[in-house]
């Protein structure tokens, strides 16, 4: 239970992304690109001066409750590869009805798939023990009923079902970086060879 409720908290404060997907969806798109790039640009300075100043390093942690991976003592934040992801996601395409399912994919899908998987949790991916089967159903049930607000349901569906499998996969840096800019791209595909926008 403990762990259940850190990995809560850590999805809470994970839900950020919400305010970046907000900003796209009622701001310009490059009104919101050059707010978050900014963004982009201040946390990463934080976390720059964070890993090279242990007194800095331990403030910040402590502050933040313990919420933190423990990778993370010595290598960037996850809000930092969040950041980074939602705004490539969202320079990279340019259809809302693509980058918004991509972003909820990662806001929704991934808090699904963790909570999911630490609650119900019996099967692990093989090369993946940290994830599990009814982790990656959760994503995929979840990410699916988002899409549905944007794309056709053969889209939504299969794009949530690779999505899971992704999400599944041990990625380079950080899966908040690759989740939404690779959902992006899938559901593109898709859309272009299934779907009808």
């Amino acid at each position: 239970m403990p762990i259940l409720l850190s990995e809560i908290k850590r999805k809470a404060f994970h839900h950020l992304s919400l305010l970046y997907m907000a900003m796209y969806a009622f701001c310009p798109r490059e009104f919101t690109l050059g707010v978050l790039f900014a963004a982009l640009v201040g946390v990463g300075v934080i976390e720059f001066l964070r890993l090279r100043r242990p007194e800095l390093n331990a403030w910040l942690l402590g502050k933040f409750g313990g919420i933190h991976r423990s990778h993370e003592v010595t290598q960037p934040s996850g809000i930092f590869w969040a950041l980074l992801g939602c705004w490539l996601t969202m320079f990279v395409f340019t259809n809302r009805r693509i980058v918004l399912p991509a972003l909820g994919f990662l806001s929704f899908g991934d808090a699904a798939a963790a909570l999911g998987g630490q609650r119900w949790g019996k099967r692990h991916w093989k090369g993946s023990p940290e994830k599990t089967y009814e982790g990656s159903a959760c994503f995929a049930g979840v990410s699916a009923l988002w899409a549905l607000w944007f794309l056709p349901w053969p889209v939504a569906v299969l794009g949530a079902l690779i999505g899971a499998w992704l999400e599944s996969r041990r990625l380079p840096w950080n899966d908040n970086v690759w989740l939404p800019l690779m959902s992006g791209l899938i559901l593109s595909v898709l859309n272009l060879t299934i779907g009808r926008l």
